[in-house]
């Protein structure tokens, strides 16, 4: 049993050493991904204009009047002086062909009081750039920007082999015999010495130390990878997950999702209705729609609000009315604790703290693929020469 939990440990580990040590690199960033983005671009994020802002409907009608070919999806409204109102917007489609029309995706940072146009930039546009660099690394960190679903499928299918892995490896830094305090010990130290047996030692430690934080951000990357396919079905065994309205909605027969009347303004309002008669107080901070399922979202808090208070309301394209919710705080176990996965995965459940937690495993993290891969290549090594000296 033993002998094959190596080999599993082993094949597993080289599978994903690679993507690992990418995700964990830039997971690093990503862990102060909006603080960083804004120390790199001020003036997508500085408003300078001073009065009463303007309703988020009338923003969105700013962007797609100036870029008639685009719609607005999505949106980000701000409630401190000062800050600029994020909007993405994606390609309409050719009344002609049916197609959509030849843009690249974009957003755009507006004044809330004046409208006034502060920049825009191409969503995941290749690399270096200051502009690009944040959003790129954020794609690529998810889905390493292949295209349609291929990254999200692979990346959770390598989440999936981590969270086994997880297990595998701590099984076997259990000693064999006893004294089983005495000699598992040992597997928590770095004694050091040359060079395999300091990699050796720092990976084995190193995993065993840094156990407890390596598996919620596996099982956190199934959740964000792999939601309806894998983690949700998983939970539902111990606690039941109604699907979301997104799931609901997708299942539903194209001609059954209706028209869209409503506008984003009428959304907007809808949500403050509803937020005051649930007894929602933080301020809408995220609107959006999906025109593939004809459903408005609306988030209340800021991005940088702990996102285990966060509560989204959902309404209907068509006549606007409630198709879903999901407070804070409320629902089964099964699905409090899936809504926790976001806030556990960039660390800020436990605010600036779990930020600098995150930025620091994820370093650990590719340090861990890279000794495991040396220790393999040493292992290797050593076997083509015992059997080139059994040969000779």
């Amino acid at each position: 049993m033993r002998a094959f939990l190596v080999l599993l440990h082993r094949y597993i580990g080289l599978a994903i050493a690679v993507f690992l040590l990418l995700a964990g690199l830039t997971g690093s960033v990503l862990a102060f991904n909006h603080e960083l983005d804004e120390w790199l671009n001020p003036q997508f994020y500085k408003a300078t204009s001073v009065g009463e802002r303007l309703p988020p409907g009338a923003l969105v009608e700013a962007v797609q009047t100036a870029h008639p070919k685009l719609q607005v999806w999505y949106m980000e409204y701000p409630h401190e002086t000062g800050q600029t109102a994020l909007l993405a917007a994606v390609p309409r489609n050719d009344p002609g062909t049916g197609q959509p029309y030849d843009e690249r995706n974009q957003v755009f940072y507006l004044d809330p009081v004046s409208a006034e146009h502060k920049g825009a930039r191409y969503w995941g546009e290749c690399c270096f750039k200051r502009e690009n660099l944040i959003p790129f690394i954020l794609e690529f960190h998810y889905n390493l920007t292949l295209p349609g679903n291929w990254g999200l499928l692979l990346m959770g299918g390598v989440a999936i082999a981590w969270v086994i892995d997880c297990f595998v490896a701590l099984f076997l830094t259990l000693p064999r015999g006893k004294p089983f305090w005495k000699k598992w010990a040992t597997a928590w130290k770095v004694k050091g010495g040359h060079a395999y047996r300091l990699n050796f030692d720092l990976h084995r430690a190193g995993g065993l130390w840094l156990w407890l934080l390596l598996l919620p951000i596996a099982v956190s990357s199934v959740a964000m990878n792999l939601p309806s396919q894998m983690f949700k079905p998983a939970i539902s065994l111990f606690s039941p997950i109604e699907p979301s309205v997104y799931e609901a909605r997708g299942r539903m027969p194209a001609n059954q999702l209706g028209t869209t009347h409503l506008s984003y303004q009428q959304a907007y309002e809808r949500a403050l209705q509803e937020g005051e008669r649930l007894g929602l107080t933080a301020a809408i901070g995220e609107l959006y729609y999906s025109f593939e399922y004809n459903f408005y979202g609306a988030g209340f808090g800021q991005h940088d609000t702990d996102a285990h208070g966060k509560s989204w309301l959902f309404f209907h394209g068509t006549d606007g009315r409630l198709l879903g919710q999901e407070i804070a705080g409320q629902g089964t176990l099964g699905e409090q604790f899936y809504r926790l996965q976001l806030p556990i995965h960039g660390g800020r459940i436990i605010g600036v703290t779990g930020q600098v937690m995150i930025a620091v495993l994820g370093v650990l993290i590719a340090g861990l693929s890279g000794t495991g891969v040396y220790i393999w290549w040493r292992k290797w090594q050593a076997r083509r020469s015992s059997k080139t000296r059994r040969t000779a």
